[in-house]
């Protein structure tokens, strides 16, 4: 009798998980087809189902976002090719700025996995709501308890010895709510099909090798602390206070000439929601942040650091980095309209430090290469959304920007300005709209076509406008320095984009074109010296221009429930970059640097609720349309295959998968980096990788 009643219950469990999981994927179908055209979005469970190391990782799943890789972590973010200031990467709508000037630590890096409960992705120049989102939008959203006395408690571990253990704990009711969490991340250096570590990638006589004692030493070791508390002290009214303290020690980096020692990362954010104020005031929301970034590299782990000679320090180079940025927004609906206010003050100061190769100095040489330059910002926005019809909707956006960027004369290398740019500015200020109308139009409850106009700006950022590091010209490095244009103007990109989508209960599939035309491009080149200035030697020197460039291409995405409980999921998306050539400023070369070739993703799950498994096949295109100006190589494509498998059962949920299953050679073609302390490699992807991810919830 016992048995008969166990087997009865396991079979109504059975089937309640499988329709509980087919009303789940259904509904994650259902939501995507159902936000705005323009919008995408990466769930938590989503990432938490990856081998994703961190947010840059996770994003690639979304088709027309790609990644740049520099070491095992800290990968960087791109939308349709719109890479670092060209597009926005924030955090709970809140600015987070890097402080190397390598991109060692994007935005998305600042954030912890267990802290994220969504990421929200708009492409083009379609958000007004935030300055600078002129090719797109990241917002990495955290999470807010539930309610009741909640712990969660996830694990993940996985080959090359990869750790991330994080406990989260929660209480929430009626008036008040807090949160608190902790995450550990740790990792050996991966290694690729080849089975060789990415801190072998040197050739033997490389001065930017890794000493043999460091070739194993940890890639990284991340720990982060976060709290949340929020207050109802009325009705409709929500106070909520948070901060995140993040300490990265010992990063490696082999695309780079150096490594991160520390990179510590401080986060505050105050808010204050008023939700139904009257029958025309929806909504009221005030909110203010504060965030810093301490940042120490050097090159103590390489071979570049023997000088021949003894020194006090076991660095031969090191840079040290700090960003602050002190901002704030309100926000009010009324009616059909979303106006609000923005006011932010970055700063970024970086200096660099370089024992000379013979022991002619007591100390090592300075130089102040990003001069402690503040970047103020006051923007108004308005966004008007109405449906003039039962099947057409319309958004309009508008905003208005003063930003003035200034760097401290005091320690602005005028004279690299003057040798190559032919200029002693240290302050410029740019005011600019930007806005964008977008259309809806359902043909069928089911079917929908969306169209938009965006016109974005961004405002070239501290390093394209103020960078100065002089170095000496040898036969390996021919320009003697890097230096900013004080000139430069604000870049704008004016974008049109046409789809259409079909959402239903069981399928969700979306096709996008595009086309930018970008006015003003910032990109690199080699400036020729044009006056003479003391201490500035060598006739060449790495620096940006200005340039028109056009971007287009399209992206298609589709989720199906195919019958039962198997579900088909794929995407694919292409970009092309060209520029105008300027044969006087060596910019020859149509091609735009750093453009993702064409890359499609197919996979199958099956998913009872009570267990799953799923397997997709990612693949790209060869990239030969490749900057010949700054030597950017050919990469040639690849196809791998993932495989995953998991199970759920109440409050705990289990996922096994194993990456690049055919342990596969290959790169990615943003692998390639022309920062001003590249190491002239490129990165290999991580080859057969194991994981194994566990959460449990009571």
């Amino acid at each position: 009798m016992k048995s008969r009643k166990f087997l009865k219950l396991a079979l109504l469990g059975a089937i309640f998980s499988q329709a509980y999981a087919q009303e789940l994927l259904l509904k994650e179908i259902e939501v995507k087809g159902k936000k705005e055209s323009f919008e995408d979005s990466l769930e938590v469970r989503e990432v938490r189902e990856s081998s994703a190391k961190d947010v840059g990782e996770a994003l690639t799943k979304i088709s027309g976002l790609s990644k740049f890789r520099k070491g095992g972590i800290a990968n960087d973010v791109l939308i349709r090719a719109f890479q670092r200031d060209n597009i926005n990467v924030l955090i709970d709508d809140t600015e987070v700025h890097g402080a190397c000037p390598n991109r060692m630590d994007p935005p998305a890096f600042h954030v912890d996995f267990s802290e994220v409960e969504k990421i929200e992705i708009i492409k083009g120049p379609f958000d007004v709501r935030h300055q600078g989102s002129m090719g797109g939008l990241v917002n990495i959203i955290t999470k807010k308890p539930d309610k009741g006395f909640r712990l969660n408690l996830n694990a993940s571990v996985g080959s090359f010895n990869f750790i991330n253990l994080s406990p989260v704990v929660s209480y929430a009711d009626n008036r008040f709510y807090g949160l608190a969490g902790y995450s550990y991340r740790y990792s050996k250096p991966y290694e690729d099909g080849d089975g060789k570590k990415i801190t072998e990638v040197y050739p033997s006589g490389s001065s930017n090798r890794y000493k043999p004692e460091f070739i194993n030493s940890k890639a990284f070791e991340i720990n982060t602390y976060w709290a949340k508390f929020g207050l109802k002290p009325l009705e409709n009214h929500e106070l909520e206070l948070a901060y995140t303290r993040q300490s990265a020690k010992h990063v490696l980096y082999p695309a780079l000439m150096m490594d991160a020692d520390y990179d510590d990362t401080d986060r505050f954010s105050f808010s204050y929601k008023v939700g139904k104020v009257s029958e025309l005031i929806k909504s009221l929301n005030f909110h203010l942040y504060y965030t810093k970034v301490e940042h120490w590299m050097d090159d103590r782990l390489r071979a570049s650091s023997v000088r021949g000679y003894t020194k006090p320090n076991p660095w031969g180079m090191a840079t040290y980095a700090e960003t602050k940025t002190l901002g704030g927004r309100m926000e009010g609906e009324v009616g059909n309209f979303l106006v609000g206010f923005e006011a932010y003050k970055r700063n970024w100061d970086a200096t660099n430090y370089m024992w000379p190769q013979t022991p002619l100095d007591s100390a090592p040489n300075r130089q102040f290469i990003i001069p402690d330059v503040d970047v103020t910002n006051l923007g108004v926005f308005g966004e008007y959304k109405t449906k003039l019809s039962d099947k057409l909707r319309l958004s309009v956006g508008l905003r208005v920007d003063t930003t003035k960027s200034e760097a401290n004369s005091s320690k602005a290398n005028t004279d690299l300005y003057f040798a190559y740019k032919n200029t002693r500015s240290t302050s410029k200020t740019d005011t600019y709209p930007s806005g964008n109308v977008q259309v809806f139009y359902s043909f069928t409850p089911e079917l929908e076509f969306f169209g938009g106009l965006g016109y974005g700006v961004r405002v070239p950022d501290p390093q394209e406008r103020y960078f100065a590091l002089g170095r000496n010209c040898t036969s390996a490095m021919p320009f003697c320095a890097w230096v900013g244009n004080p000139e430069l103007k604000p870049s704008k990109n004016t974008e049109f984009d046409l789809g259409l989508k079909y959402s239903s209960k069981k399928l969700m599939a979306k096709g996008t074109v595009f086309y930018s035309l970008v006015k003003d491009y910032i990109t690199i080149h080699k400036q020729r010296r044009q006056n003479g200035a003391d201490l500035v030697t060598g006739d060449s020197a790495m620096s940006y221009a200005n340039v028109d460039a056009v971007f287009y291409g399209f992206e298609a995405d589709i989720r199906a429930n195919l019958f039962g409980n198997l579900f088909l999921f794929g995407g694919t998306s292409y970009v092309q970059g060209r520029k105008d050539r300027k044969p006087h400023l060596n910019i020859n070369d149509k091609d735009v640097a750093e453009v993702p070739p064409l890359k499609a993703r197919l996979g199958l799950r099956y998913d009872t609720g009570l267990w799953f498994t799923e397997g997709e096949v990612v693949a790209t295109a060869t990239q030969d349309k490749v900057d010949s100006d700054l030597k950017e190589q050919k990469t040639s494509g690849y196809g791998v295959l993932n495989l995953k498998a998991g199970v759920n059962w109440k409050g705990l949920s289990l996922t096994a998968g194993v990456d690049n299953v055919l342990d596969k050679k290959y790169y990615e073609h943003t692998s390639f980096l022309r920062h001003p302390f590249m190491a002239g490699v490129k990165v290999p992807e991580p080859g057969r990788t194991f994981f194994l991810n566990a959460s449990y919830k009571f």
